[in-house]
């Protein structure tokens, strides 16, 4: 009785408990909230990939990053210097990337899919951070060229982000990229074409894995 009339007598304190109890009741439900958007991104990947056009863009994409480092790989010499062309390469590569996935993809392709729409997000990230080493080993001093074996581990957190939103079989690619730095590193002279060759069959592994679960 006296609670009750205490409650009645200071209205705030009644309004503070009730938000209190709300804000409770909201954090018990958040890991179900989280746990239904991840269903419902997965659902909505799963819809769109079902489209045959999605694998056949990735290989594509796969084809378009090989043929750039193989170029960046007949361009290397034994001692790294600044060159501007590979930043014409890249931004060449970059601009038929964008060409192959609309050309397969179809048009809105980054923009007709909530889930397509997170990964499209998670991989622009990848290309800023990847860009951002190349510029910091710029000027630290490229002649020691750390930046390629860091490029997998970012992709290796590309791809372990994949895994963890939408399905575990990513983390296939990312073992494989963790792989491929430990080879970047023990084979520097040919960096550029173990990249390219590693994410050209990580694309292809997972066009393929579309395919079969058609």
């Amino acid at each position: 009785m006296a609670i009750v009339a205490q409650q009645k007598a200071n209205p705030r304190a009644n309004v503070g408990i009730s938000e209190d109890r709300a804000a409770r009741a909201s954090a018990q439900d958040a890991p179900a909230a989280l746990a239904a958007w991840r269903t419902l991104l997965r659902e909505d990947m799963a819809r769109e990939m079902a489209d045959a056009r999605w694998s056949r863009a990735l290989m594509g994409v796969g084809v378009v990053h090989l043929s750039a480092f193989l170029v960046c790989q007949a361009l290397a010499e034994p001692v790294s210097r600044r060159d501007l062309r590979y930043l014409a390469i890249w931004f060449v590569e970059l601009v038929a990337v964008f060409v192959t996935m609309r050309m397969f993809a179809g048009r809105h392709w980054i923009r007709r899919n909530a889930a397509v729409a997170v990964v499209a997000k998670l991989w622009t990230t990848f290309l800023i951070l990847s860009f951002n080493v190349v510029s910091l080993n710029s000027l630290v001093g490229i002649e020691h060229p750390w930046f390629k074996a860091v490029w997998c581990t970012l992709s290796t957190f590309f791809f372990a982000s994949l895994a963890w939103l939408f399905t575990p079989l990513f983390f296939i690619p990312a073992v494989q990229m963790w792989a491929t730095g430990l080879l970047m590193a023990t084979f520097d002279p040919y960096a550029y074409a173990i990249y390219g060759v590693s994410w050209c069959l990580a694309l292809c592994g997972v066009a393929a894995n579309l395919r079969r679960g058609r």
